[in-house]
């Protein structure tokens, strides 16, 4: 099953399908489960935020801009993934924090909206402590929707072996969607 992780509308989900995902989470609170995207740089935000969500349709995706942000975001468990760009790079870049996420297993998405391949690069290099990464399109618009293949040549391009690179684009998402049908109790 593919299942692209992020467009931002509901009326995405049929261009996805022609380009061969299975199931899309879009941002639209129309769909029998959707996506949120947080972005906050205090643990304290982000726990308020949390606690506000009473929706069991929610998958959750955060942002983290601080430490103490990415430590909750971690430990969680109503946080489905971690979302990783050029802003937040840095306090993740750390061996600690690699360490910590390897722990606890968390997919990490990369958006492929602004393209950042500086960010895939490195994503591919932390294979051993990135357990899950995710490649999203967070399409808003139907030509901003990555194909399978495409995204799988611009992992190879990078430096990504063969299967890591199925394993990032077939997998993940799945195990993504699967976990969150297990742990819905909010």
């Amino acid at each position: 099953m593919l299942v692209e992780t992020c467009v931002k509308t509901i009326e995405l989900r049929e261009y996805a399908k022609k380009l061969g995902y299975d199931e899309v989470l879009s941002e639209d609170k129309y769909d029998s489960r959707y996506r949120l995207s947080l972005e906050l740089s205090s643990k304290e935000e982000l726990a308020k935020y949390i606690r506000k969500i009473k929706d069991n349709k929610v998958i959750l995706f955060v942002k983290p801009l601080s430490f103490e942000a990415f430590k909750y975001s971690l430990q969680s468990p109503k946080v489905a993934a971690l979302i990783l760009d050029r802003k937040n790079i840095g306090l993740i870049g750390k061996k600690g924090s690699l360490n910590l996420i390897r722990q606890a297993k968390k997919p990490v998405e990369i958006q492929l909206k602004n393209l950042e391949v500086d960010v895939i690069y490195k994503v591919i290099q932390w294979n051993k402590w990135i357990e899950y990464p995710i490649l999203s399109s967070c399409a808003s618009k139907f030509n901003e929707i990555w194909s399978p293949l495409s995204k799988f040549s611009l992992l190879v391009t990078l430096g990504a072996n063969e299967s890591d690179a199925l394993k990032w684009i077939y997998n993940n998402p799945t195990l993504l969607i699967g976990n969150y049908d297990r742990t819905t109790t909010y």
